[in-house]
């Protein structure tokens, strides 16, 4: 398919394999746009999922998958805030207080 010239594309825009792999995108973007986490807390931890999954020995860690990456980071941001286990306090517009958890 070839784009009209006056057409642009955004080069850096995700893409996605899986509907699953949206909505964990989705769900990341919208728990650090509501506050409950700074994005460079999930980037870093995306970070680290990675960097342990290349310092595992490559006949135990399996495929490349990034997405699994992502989801593991997701899962330790909110294990670590206990955004699914402390009371989240907001603001009158319904936003997550940004010091609510530690």
């Amino acid at each position: 398919m070839t784009l009209h010239e006056t057409c642009t594309t955004d080069q850096a825009a995700p893409s996605f394999d899986h509907e699953w792999q949206r909505r964990a995108f989705g769900l990341a973007l919208a728990l650090s746009e509501f506050g409950h986490y700074q994005w460079s807390e999930f980037q870093q931890s995306l970070i680290d999922t990675i960097g342990g999954w290349e310092a595992t020995p490559e006949a135990v860690r399996g495929e490349w998958e990034y997405y699994d990456h992502w989801v593991a980071a997701l899962e330790d941001v909110v294990q670590q805030r206990e955004i699914l286990t402390a009371p989240v306090i907001t603001d009158d517009g319904d936003h997550a207080v940004a010091d609510d958890h530690h």
